[in-house]
């Protein structure tokens, strides 16, 4: 990714945690906003930035803390030790903004119709399907089989304007065949042909989702993670 694309995914961020348009091109200092009505302690850090969103005694707790560590839930929940907090992440941040190389052999039968989409989500674990959040997706494409079976879908959802965040989910069976990257592909060109950076987010410790985000031709760029914590502890 050039310069220019690179200061786009800053942009983007910046303005998803409410900061301002610069506030992750301006220097190695971590970029803060104090929220106090908030019950959510956000922290990201991205190429050779970081950035905390969250109540003021959050960030004063974290101030000693490096982002190496804050990426840590162990360290982020400490900040928390007073409250009751469930911890969400870290993900790991991938970006593109270069087309896939055209797969070899028969192009796949590729569907936007959302009722395949329900058909993959019906058959993968709960707890994937969550992840993903495909059928709410803005644009979805699902790969079928031979039979017309739904196999492999990946979608998008625009992201402040100026990427695509992307995800993807396939059948069990189908898995480990290749066309989940097949399906990420689609959908990161389709992004790309509407001007779009694309992104990829994969819990950190998934290798099997790295190995994907990797071969579909993303650069891992950061690191996100967040803290919910329960308003009557407030």
């Amino acid at each position: 990714m050039d310069p220019h694309h690179l200061d786009i995914v800053r942009l983007a961020w910046s303005r998803e945690l409410g900061l301002p348009d610069d506030a992750l091109t301006a220097g190695p200092d971590r970029a803060t906003r104090a929220n106090q009505e908030t019950d959510t302690i956000r922290f990201l850090h991205l190429l050779d930035t970081s950035a905390m969103v969250g109540p003021a005694w959050a960030l004063g707790r974290a101030e000693r803390l490096s982002a190496r560590e804050l990426t840590e839930p162990a360290t982020l929940l400490s900040l928390t030790q007073d409250r009751s907090a469930r911890c969400s992440g870290p993900v790991t941040l991938w970006f593109t903004s270069e087309y896939q190389e055209p797969p070899t052999g028969q192009p796949p039968l590729v569907s936007d119709d959302r009722g395949h989409v329900r058909e993959v989500e019906t058959v993968c674990p709960p707890d994937d399907v969550t992840e993903a959040h495909l059928s709410s997706r803005d644009r979805c494409f699902t790969i079928l089989d031979d039979a017309q079976q739904p196999v492999s879908c990946a979608g998008y959802d625009e992201f402040q304007g100026f990427v695509a965040d992307v995800a993807v989910l396939t059948a069990p069976q189908f898995r480990g065949r290749g066309l989940g990257t097949r399906a990420v592909g689609i959908a990161t060109d389709d992004a790309l042909d509407s001007g779009l950076i694309a992104q990829f987010r994969t819990p950190r410790d998934a290798s099997g989702s790295r190995r994907l985000s990797a071969r579909s031709g993303y650069r891992e760029l950061g690191t996100y993670i967040e803290v919910t914590i329960s308003r009557s502890t407030l």
